[in-house]
């Protein structure tokens, strides 16, 4: 009888996956309680979002009705009684069960921007973060979300039209509106700008003063 061949493990091939895989990594070596770019969590709490978002979405919708709050606390309080390396090790191994992000378009659909936005919480949570350099794959997702319709919803609070600029001088729209702004900056930081990370990123904002003042005034609220 012949040997069946095995087949060799390749590790994570899309952007979600290894940045799932970076920021297990990450979460082992920081431990539980190094601040984040998160206002009020610990490297802990984002796990435990993590972790619910993925595995319980009853506790996650439960986080947003003030009278079922106690039942996002109680699954909360059920991993912080699991070591803190077996809770990142099963955030680590993807979702299971009927989990629809099993799949991978819905995976890449769910998880690309948010376990980079969540990456970089952790990395540049302390001082002394640097900004990475981005393989051709991952700069492109970023991009891509950038220029998606979710940043030019996410900025209209802003109240101004919104510009992308990146350092080899392309410029796009992502917000129409006039007044307006140019966010001037690599993919990474315009999309940490944009999700509201704003005092942890490298984005230099070009308008005129009242552009300016009014983006201020809503950064402010």
């Amino acid at each position: 009888m012949g040997t069946v061949a095995s087949v060799p493990d390749t590790g994570p091939t899309t952007v979600a996956q290894r940045e799932r895989a970076a920021l297990a990594d990450l979460f082992d070596e920081v431990g539980p309680d190094q601040p984040t770019l998160d206002e009020g969590w610990l490297t802990a709490d984002l796990l435990h979002h993590l972790l619910i978002r993925e595995e319980r979405p009853d506790a996650a919708v439960a986080q947003f009705v003030g009278p079922l709050n106690f039942w996002a606390e109680r699954v909360v309080d059920g991993y912080r009684k699991l070591p803190w390396a077996q809770r990142v090790d099963r955030w680590r191994q993807g979702p299971s069960g009927l989990s629809p992000a099993r799949i991978g378009r819905i995976d890449a659909a769910m998880n690309t921007v948010e376990h980079f936005i969540h990456h970089e919480d952790v990395r540049r949570g302390v001082p002394g973060w640097t900004v990475r350099t981005l393989d051709p794959e991952t700069g492109q997702a970023v991009l891509d979300a950038v220029r998606s319709r979710m940043s030019g919803l996410q900025l209209r609070k802003l109240g101004v039209g919104v510009q992308g600029r990146l350092p080899d001088r392309r410029t796009f729209q992502i917000r129409l509106g006039d007044p307006a702004v140019t966010l001037v900056g690599a993919p990474s930081e315009l999309l940490l700008w944009i999700s509201g990370r704003r005092t942890a990123c490298e984005v230099e904002v070009e308008g005129s003063p009242a552009a300016l003042e009014m983006v201020e005034r809503a950064s402010r609220r």
